[in-house]
């Protein structure tokens, strides 16, 4: 009894096989709505990154090679880019399988028995097994790509952290999760670089739910410095929100990493805060006014004052200045404060002259566009990337997902910065085609009764098959044609003889006239 089938990857066979209207077997494939991004993935290096993340922590072979997970998982954090509809249709996708590395009778093997090739739970258990070292190992490597392709753009730089929960009665056994009020689970802490339209994170951290973001930011400052040198030698300014808040901190950011901070007082008791507040009161203080639209506010005007070379004292009244303070306040367009809105404080190392309407105006800007991270880049990563979605129970696997999905965020947005265009027009703008026949839209997977398989676009299959029933049907026309005439022929052949027996010719005579 037949057990397994070897096919032959030959598209030209297939072609002609297909042209001459022989049997065959076809399946469609998904591949088509994503090869843009899969091939920007490949062509700029991001997809060797991924897949040679090392699983570290696996103890033998004893299954599938973990560069072909590594793939799957990749294209599994791809259906969340709202192309692929589901996980379980890209673990069954033969042209996507094919792609990671697995073999043609594999994928028949798998799709005859009506099972997918690789089960989700798989995946779970391979994540696991990369262990905290390899995920940051790769997730340098990533970074390095970007760095050398200089797609990190400007020197300003902002921090955020989000929460990722677990839900309700799902609380027990979450490896490192940590319980803060009501929650329990896990914090995520980013750096990003904040260029609009060009955000990129160059490095995060995960903890428990009730660790310090601060000495997360710490962390992820070690392995910055530790990569790519002190920080100041290519970050310019660090934007960061009041739970990043303190004296020291600040001073040390400013002195040792060279690295200019913006930020906004922790409350409205602290030293800085108060000393701006009382400045402010002045009838010397000089006020600048500007307008401004917000997507929620609508239009406003802000009225906006800067102090220069404030003390910045920390909790042991040691000062860890100078700083400058620039107060904005918000109003309606007819002068009226808007009530639900705060005084903000906002506190840089920068040089701000407070004469100058723009260069105060440009501390604020800087603040704002701190949002890029909390109402940009954090909401596309949950809405698109699914981030709040666990692995797992196991930190290795939360953590190794984490990598993953940071590295397809970074990628996917310099896939949308290079090629904005449709996939039609961007399609033939990537600078090389990966090995073998990955791109143009193959879509539907043709396996022939002689072990040849070929993958075609939709348009490609379509034309090939009109074109072979096409000539089937001339075919079958012109047989037809062809007895018709000759039963008319007989038909005539005979009706001649019978008249000219009848008239009394003799045979010979009637052949003759024939």
């Amino acid at each position: 009894m037949k057990t397994w089938q070897l096919w032959r990857e030959d598209k030209a066979a297939v072609t002609r096989q297909l042209e001459e209207g022989l049997r065959h077997e076809g399946h469609n494939s998904a591949f088509g709505d994503n090869d843009l991004i899969i091939g920007f993935l490949m062509v700029e290096g991001f997809w060797s990154v991924l897949t040679e993340t090392k699983a570290d922590l696996l103890k033998k072979e004893n299954g599938y090679p973990p560069r072909l997970l590594n793939g799957l998982c990749a294209l599994r954090e791809l259906a969340g880019v709202e192309r692929i509809a589901q996980s379980g249709k890209i673990l069954g996708d033969e042209a996507l399988l094919r792609l990671v590395g697995f073999q043609a009778e594999q994928i028949e093997a798998a799709r005859s028995d009506g099972r997918l090739r690789v089960d989700p739970e798989t995946l779970s258990n391979h994540l696991s097994r990369i262990s905290a070292e390899s995920a940051q190992g790769s997730w340098w490597e990533h970074v390095r790509l970007l760095r050398a392709k200089r797609w990190y753009r400007g020197g300003v730089y902002a921090v955020d952290g989000t929460d990722i929960t677990i839900p309700y009665g799902q609380k027990e056994n979450y490896e490192g999760s940590e319980k803060r009020g009501e929650g329990v689970g896990y914090k995520l802490v980013v750096v990003l670089n904040i260029d609009e339209g060009h955000e990129r994170v160059v490095g995060w951290a995960l903890g428990g739910l009730a660790r310090s973001e601060k000495a997360m930011l710490k962390e992820i400052f070690k392995g910055l410095r530790e990569q790519f040198g002190r920080l100041g030698d290519w970050m310019d300014v660090l934007v960061m929100d009041r739970g990043y808040w303190g004296a020291e901190f600040l001073g040390e950011l400013k002195r040792s990493e060279g690295v200019d901070y913006v930020t906004r007082t922790r409350d409205d008791e602290v030293d800085v805060a108060r000393e701006a507040d009382g400045l402010a009161r002045l009838e010397s203080t000089k006020w600048h006014e500007a307008g401004e639209q917000h997507s929620r506010l609508g239009p406003m005007l802000v009225r906006m004052a800067c102090f220069s070379d404030l003390p910045l004292y920390d909790g042991e009244n040691k000062d860890h200045g100078p700083c400058q303070v620039v107060i904005a306040e918000e109003y309606d367009l007819k002068g009226r404060r808007l009530p639900e809105r705060p005084r903000f404080r906002y506190v840089t190392s920068l040089p701000v002259d407070p004469a100058d309407e723009q260069s105060v105006q440009q501390i604020r800007t800087y603040y704002r566009r701190r949002w890029s991270v909390e109402n940009q880049g954090f909401w596309v990563l949950t809405k698109r990337w699914n981030l709040d979605a666990l692995a797992g129970r196991n930190l290795n696997a939360i953590r190794a997902r984490l990598n993953f999905v940071l590295q397809l965020y970074n990628a996917e947005n310099c896939c949308a910065w290079k090629h904005p265009g449709s996939f039609q027009k961007e399609l033939p703008r990537l600078k090389r085609p990966p090995k073998g026949e990955r791109l143009g839209k193959p879509s539907i997977m043709i396996y022939t009764p002689d072990g040849r398989v070929g993958s075609f676009q939709a348009n490609e299959y379509q034309r090939l098959i009109t074109a072979s029933v096409t000539r089937e049907v001339t075919t079958a026309v012109e047989k037809a044609t062809r007895e018709a005439t000759q039963v008319e022929a007989k038909k005539n052949l005979k009706d001649v003889i019978s008249k000219g027996l009848q008239e009394g010719k003799k045979i010979e005579d009637i052949l003759r006239e024939l």
